[in-house]
């Protein structure tokens, strides 16, 4: 614990010096130490109780109303502290080189301070376990990720984003705060370990509390339907802001919710349910989303939500196996969600970083109109490529591993025969669907960006990003492989959390599960192939070496002079697809066809995929708004009236007051 606090003290003092500095290169500097500093401490911290077992318990005095704070560091805390403050301190590296041409005309000071203020948070939300210090850790992330979003705030699209967060998150918390009173009504204690002894015992309060505390933390991890905020913030904030946010910050809400799992006791069977439904639900209409943005962080925004849901289907088969004390689904559905927590932030991060190596280079996220980029930028394609084949879940790289547990659990035979075995083949079949549009969904983005021509000659590609940029890129496309050519690295470091929930089904060791033994295999094909391709890919260079490839234009069907206007854009290659969802994808179409027999002003054409909820949202406030605002034409502008419609209100106010109190004394 003295590690952690002085981690804490060590990022306090780096936000301090990056504020107080005067040159941008040495704030980030600053930044850059100060995190590596807290990272090494942290890590000193937490690998022996994420490697061996294990936790520490301590407790700080404090003032009233806190009284005392518990401090609690367990395998799953240890877990997300382990690569929360390492990817941080990477996302600030690439930070200093995606700014750098801010420095001599803005205060950078001020981003490398917040990322500061968000690893603190990390700190204090992964191993607090009193309400009042959590939810300042828990409002700390939240401000702190606000205003790195509206760092270009001068744009107005920009300023809304962030106040949509903002609002969003907000709520979340309102909603979590009600969890909290709840349970402290119960308990008479905001101690986390003093609720598990209400919510151990099955009753309608325990219900209603669970879907509260789900839906807190659906709205921090973005599930569907609580995900609007998510595409705009994403859109709008700088691609280190992005990436840590959808692959390190939010994932607060899925710790909350393993957190609380681990108070819970025994679920029942319909929260099992709920969560696999739920999930299943956001897994696919996130991935439904990102097959027709033509913002491609836009596009990788939705899939954020497509995969907090995948991770959700792991936890609710993990549920059901405590509920139905089946320990293989317990420790397939855990491993399998925990896992894809940090496979997600390998590879989210490393598609997040690309995007913004595009926009450095041609100031454009467009999809309508990129195109070509792979010769300009060999490497930024070609991370790209690695992240877009590890989110579609493809070997050998980490995403198919998760995913392969988590299909494990939904067809063990464990699963009681009759409805829930059919339904758990459905949610298969879902997951399924989402892997192939998933793969759709990433052939677009990679194709239209990185292949053909150029799609608009105002664009012009600077070229290949800085070295920090780059660097960055480098250290996640290592993780992808690593976890997905060497399965057993990714297992080993998820086992300790998993255990956690293991115990309480009964013991079962990884190794024991069929489809765990099924991974080595798997990693051995996946390791020579890779060898394979990589032995003939040195051979075609040995042979074709001195000897210039031919060029010759492709067979265009009879059609010789191409234009890049002819090429498929980012809407026409998703359009038939797009067409069988529309109820879910609404489309807002703008034209200008040419006019007369010879027009003389070319016509254009714009479609853009609006998000059905946040189109409905705001319709329901429009509709209020009007509501109110005949309510009140209707209301008479006499004060005789007012009066009375006030001591009206204050009269039925102080009745209330008295019910409440049992009357007057």
């Amino acid at each position: 614990m003295i590690l952690l606090a002085a981690a804490s003290v060590i990022l306090l003092a780096g936000a301090g010096l990056a504020l107080a500095l005067r040159d941008n290169v040495h704030r980030g500097w600053a930044s850059l130490a100060t995190q590596a500093g807290a990272s090494v401490l942290v890590l000193a911290a937490v690998l022996p109780t994420l490697l061996r077992g294990g936790d520490v318990r301590y407790r700080v005095a404090w003032s009233y109303p806190v009284e005392s704070i518990a401090v609690h560091l367990d395998p799953l805390g240890a877990f997300f502290l382990a690569w929360s403050l390492p990817m941080t301190l990477v996302g600030t590296a690439y930070a200093f080189g995606y700014l750098r041409p801010y420095f001599r005309t803005r205060n950078a000071g001020v981003q490398f301070a917040l990322l500061n203020m968000i690893s603190l948070s990390f700190v204090m939300v992964y191993t607090l376990e009193s309400a009042f210090p959590f939810l300042l850790g828990w409002e700390i992330a939240a401000v702190s990720a606000w205003l790195l979003v509206v760092w270009d705030y001068r744009n107005q699209k920009i300023r809304f984003a962030g106040f949509n967060y903002l609002v969003s998150t907000h709520v979340g918390l309102f909603v979590l705060l009600a969890a909290f009173m709840v349970l402290h009504s119960q308990t008479g204690s905001m101690d986390f370990q003093s609720f598990s002894a209400f919510l151990q015992h099955p009753s309608r309060l325990r219900s209603v509390t669970f879907l509260l505390l789900v839906t807190a933390f659906g709205l921090k991890s973005a599930f569907f339907p609580f995900h609007t905020w998510l595409p705009r913030a994403h859109s709008a904030a700088p691609a280190h802001v992005s990436a840590l946010m959808s692959g390190v910050i939010h994932k607060a809400g899925l710790f909350g919710l393993l957190r609380f799992t681990l108070l819970l006791g025994e679920p029942e069977p319909w929260m099992g349910w709920y969560l696999v439904g739920f999930s299943a639900l956001s897994a696919v209409v996130g991935v439904l989303y990102t097959t027709s943005q033509r913002d491609l962080k836009r596009l990788l925004g939705y899939s954020s939500t497509e995969n907090v849901g995948i991770a959700g289907i792991g936890f609710g088969i993990g549920y059901l196996g405590l509920a139905w004390h089946q320990p293989a689904l317990v420790a397939l559905g855990f491993t399998g969600g925990v896992l894809h927590v940090l496979n997600h932030a390998l590879f989210k991060c490393l598609l997040f970083y690309a995007a913004g190596a595009v926009y450095r280079s041609t100031h454009s996220v467009d999809l309508e109109r990129l195109g070509g980029l792979a010769r300009r930028l060999p490497w930024t394609a070609g991370y790209f490529l690695l992240g877009a084949l590890a989110i579609s879940a493809l070997p050998p790289f980490n995403g198919f591993v998760s995913e392969l547990l988590v299909y494990a659990g939904l067809l063990n035979p464990a699963v009681p025969a009759g409805i829930p075995r059919v339904l758990l083949v459905a949610g298969a079949a879902a997951l399924a669907f989402v892997g192939g549009v998933s793969a759709l969904a990433m052939t677009r983005a990679f194709g239209v960006t990185f292949l053909g021509a150029p799609r608009d000659a105002k664009i012009h590609c600077e070229g290949e990003v800085s070295r920090w940029m780059r660097g960055a890129m480098a250290v996640h496309a290592a993780g992808v492989v690593l976890v997905g050519l060497v399965p057993g690295v990714g297992l080993a470091v998820v086992d300790r959390p998993v255990r956690l929930f293991r115990a309480r089904a009964g013991a079962m060791a990884l190794g024991d599960l069929e489809p765990v033994r099924a991974l080595a295999p798997v990693a051995w094909i996946a390791a020579l192939v890779v060898g394979v391709l990589g032995a003939l890919l040195l051979v075609r260079r040995w042979l074709a070496r001195g000897a210039p490839a031919p060029r010759h234009v492709t067979w265009g069907c009879g059609y010789g002079a191409p234009t890049p206007r002819m090429q498929y854009t980012g809407t026409s290659f998703a359009s038939q697809f797009a067409a069988l969802f529309y109820a879910v994808l609404p489309h807002h179409r703008r034209a200008k066809l040419p006019e007369g027999p010879f027009p003389e002003k070319v016509g254009h054409l714009n479609t853009h995929c609006v998000d059905a909820v946040e189109k409905r949202m705001f319709e329901v406030m429009g509709e209020g708004d009007r509501f109110v605002t005949r309510l009140a034409a209707r209301i008479p502008a006499d004060l005789g009236v007012s009066l009375g419609a006030g001591l009206v209100v204050l009269a039925v106010m102080v009745g209330l007051v008295l019910a409440g109190t049992g009357g007057l004394p």
